[in-house]
């Protein structure tokens, strides 16, 4: 027996978010929400090849997502190798918008089955052949991650958008998410971290 269908939800904008950006938030969120309504009674989800895809359920921010897996199992997935702003940090909300407008399909492939110690499957976001992982540091809305496991790839596109002061890199000093997280303890910081 599947599991009862669950509604897509995406947090509204935040109060203080200028009217241009609340008004392609809300165009995104009507578009994500009208195609994932469209596609909900299609059973497995697959992606445009025929693979086997999930649902998402919810963006969370610019580096995590819910989705409902193919079992319909709700599943926590963070984008592995990057960091995105926190959605209270400067950026964080428009990192968050980014990934919205990406995933307007409502399917996704997820490549990645280890777990962090939040529960939350790592892995790289695929559509159809894009690597959105990739794609959300390379328009400069996500740190390349260069903990234990660097990605070369990665660096070269955070460096290209830093150049061309793409996203977040468009104030001369973004401070990373992993300062901010320091500076600001996780019960003020809502999202995934």
């Amino acid at each position: 027996m599947r599991a009862p269908a669950r509604r897509f939800a995406i947090p509204p904008p935040p109060r203080g978010m200028p009217r241009r950006l609340r008004v392609w938030y809300a165009v995104a969120a009507a578009v994500v929400s009208a195609v994932v309504a469209a596609t909900a009674p299609l059973c497995p989800a697959t992606d445009a090849q025929g693979r086997p895809a999930w649902r998402v359920e919810m963006i969370n921010d610019g580096d995590t997502i819910t989705c409902l897996d193919t079992e319909g199992r709700r599943v926590r997935v963070r984008l592995v190798r990057i960091d995105a702003p926190e959605l209270d940090q400067p950026k964080g909300r428009e990192s968050r918008a980014a990934l919205v407008a990406k995933l307007a399909g409502g399917i996704v492939r997820v490549e990645g089955d280890a777990r962090d110690q939040h529960g939350r499957v790592l892995g790289t976001l695929r559509l159809d052949d894009r690597n959105l992982n990739r794609e959300m540091v390379a328009e400069g809305w996500a740190w390349a991650f260069t903990g234990f496991a660097e990605d070369d790839d990665l660096i070269a596109a955070e460096s290209a958008a830093r150049r061309a002061r793409r996203g977040l890199w468009a104030d001369p000093q973004p401070m990373p998410p992993r300062q901010w997280r320091e500076l600001h303890p996780p019960h003020s910081a809502p999202g995934s971290h």
